[in-house]
């Protein structure tokens, strides 16, 4: 009986721990990968620019008294609450942010997503006139921290 039993265990857990394991090392893969290619790309000038721009877009936003995560995983449910409230303008939803939940209205998450997305396009602005400054030969160390949205601008050096 007990012969029985093993003859009849069925082979696709191992089937399946086998695709399991391929797939894991698949994904560790191109997590190296992408893990090496971030890495070199800081060691060029235009990949500097793009890192500090992605450290700028993700920063946040203070709205009205709130500050709004700018990550990407909040620009998207963002974008989604935004795509329900122009469907439905009596749509209403609680936003969590790091002070509490508040409840927006289908106007104000409108005006949320138009203050992220002006944010995130100022980010890629930003960017783009140091990507400028590499051709021009003019860009400095100093240039790479200043100009970013809802960063304060240096001063000059009195001299």
């Amino acid at each position: 009986m007990i012969d029985d039993l093993m003859d009849a265990t069925p082979t696709v857990p191992h089937a399946e721990w086998a695709l399991a394991e391929i797939e894991r090392r698949k994904v560790a893969r191109e997590t190296k990968e992408r893990a090496d290619h971030e890495i070199q790309q800081r060691t060029t000038p235009d990949g500097q620019i793009a890192a500090r721009r992605y450290q700028a877009e993700i920063a946040g936003i203070d709205l009205g008294g709130m500050r709004i995560d700018t990550g990407r995983d909040s620009q998207g449910l963002i974008a989604g609450a935004a795509l329900a409230a122009v469907l439905d303008p009596l749509y209403s939803v609680r936003w969590k942010t790091p002070a509490g939940f508040i409840d927006l209205t289908a106007e104000q998450i409108i005006g949320v997503v138009s203050a992220v997305r002006a944010h995130v396009q100022a980010c890629f602005d930003r960017e783009a006139e140091l990507l400028v400054e590499i051709e021009n030969g003019t860009l400095t160390p100093e240039m790479l921290e200043e100009g970013w949205p809802n960063e304060p601008v240096s001063e000059p050096a009195p001299s």
